[in-house]
């Protein structure tokens, strides 16, 4: 059984596309073996703006070498255009390969900033569990790289083929660790989620705030996991 984090996911209250990632956040617990660490992203969003950190990471897995692979995932209907994959916000399109190069760019920076001695390996993975692709050539990502509709059950398979679980124990896997959890800290936060009183949140610390706030937040705003 793999470990997630933060641990206390199953008490969040979530619906729509949050709570499609809850689900395949228990699925991952029960796929994966213990080898695995899952660090799950649906609380990554600032308190009344909904933005997503790290641009759009959904999990992140990382295996005994510290290996890291990043997951998007897009619940419901996406769009197969001549420019690739994309998602539609509203009155806005994005680009699912272009949202995912940079986020594994920003990641890969963020760490050699706090870390420069440690070589780190980024995977990525879309999964759209609701959304058969058609036309996987012209998605913008590589096809071995996506989980669509039709092979979602094997997304725990695909996860283990790309970072083994047998991969050699590296000293590389505790800074990577250090980096995903050292500047997280615990707190209550009664106004966090619509006045739900004792939810339990996870405050950003100023360091990832600040990394945040550089990545497209703005000054002087707070940013939880919630």
């Amino acid at each position: 059984m793999a470990k997630i984090f933060p641990s206390d996911w199953r008490s969040v209250e979530a619906t729509g596309a949050a709570q499609r990632e809850i689900e395949t956040l228990a699925m991952l617990e029960q796929a994966l073996p213990d080898a695995y660490t899952v660090y799950h992203g649906v609380h990554w969003t600032r308190v009344g703006g909904g933005f997503s950190m790290f641009g759009e990471i959904d999990f992140v897995v990382v295996n005994p070498a510290g290996a890291m692979l990043l997951i998007d995932q897009k619940s419901g209907f996406l769009q197969e255009t001549a420019d690739g994959l994309v998602k539609t916000y509203g009155p806005k399109q994005k680009s699912v390969s272009v949202q995912m190069a940079r986020t594994a760019d920003a990641v890969r920076s963020k760490f050699s900033a706090v870390d420069r001695e440690a070589a780190l390996r980024i995977e990525v993975l879309f999964y759209c569990p609701d959304y058969e692709i058609r036309k996987p050539t012209i998605a913008g990502l590589d096809p071995a790289r996506i989980v669509d509709a039709r092979r979602r059950d094997k997304l725990a398979d695909v996860i283990q083929a790309i970072l083994p679980a047998d991969a050699p124990a590296s000293p590389k896997a505790a800074a990577v660790h250090r980096f995903l959890t050292d500047q997280l800290q615990l707190v209550s936060d009664v106004s966090a989620l619509v006045g739900r009183a004792g939810t339990m949140v996870t405050r950003l610390s100023e360091g990832l705030a600040t990394w945040a706030r550089r990545l497209g937040g703005q000054a002087g705003q707070a940013w939880y996991i919630v």
